[in-house]
Formats: C-alpha cells, structure tokens, sequence
C-alpha cells in the first residue's frame, strides 16, 4: 500500500488508464477512461457525481492530471455538451444507489 504524508488512506487508491477505440461517422478514434477505485469514490469527499462534467487538466510539467468539477453551465461555455440517455441509476458495491 502506498502511504505518502498528508494523504488519508481512504482518500487514496490505484486507479487504472484504459483505451478504447471508438468509430464515429467513419472516423476511429481512441477514447480514453480513468478507472477510480471503489474506496475512493465512495469517501465522503469526492466530489463528483455519476454524469456530471469536470474540468481535465494536465498541468504545466506534464506529470499530472488535475481533474476538477465544474458547473453545468461552466462546462457548457468550454464546449460540453450534456448527454440524456434517459435515467441512468448506478450503483456501489454495496448495492446503494448513487446520484
């Protein structure tokens, strides 16, 4: 287990960076998704909900990727657009139903 000062175990976890590809009007492109862990998405201090847009960000030296929530309304400025796909309900691992 990695335990580095200032950082609460439970706030901490190893994610994963998985590639897929993707065909759209033709064209095949790669998409990429970050895998959270269970732990830390269920820590009472994330700060996101399942369908709502952040902010992804790589910082100036290129090590890190800042990722942040945004308003609807942010997000929309910046180019998001916002996907219905009717309700979608998910769930944790102990079978709670998420927001």
């Amino acid at each position: 287990m990695i335990r580095q000062p200032g950082f609460s175990l439970a706030r901490t976890g190893i994610g994963t960076i998985i590639g897929r590809k993707s065909v759209s009007k033709g064209r095949e492109y790669a998409r990429i998704w970050i895998y959270v862990p269970t732990k830390v998405s269920e820590d009472t201090a994330f700060p996101f909900k399942i369908g709502m847009p952040c902010l992804v960000e790589i910082k100036e030296k290129g090590d890190q990727l800042v990722v942040k929530p945004v308003s609807d309304r942010e997000a929309i400025k910046l180019g998001w657009r916002k996907r219905m796909r009717g309700k979608q309900s998910a769930t944790n691992a102990r079978g709670r139903e998420l927001e």
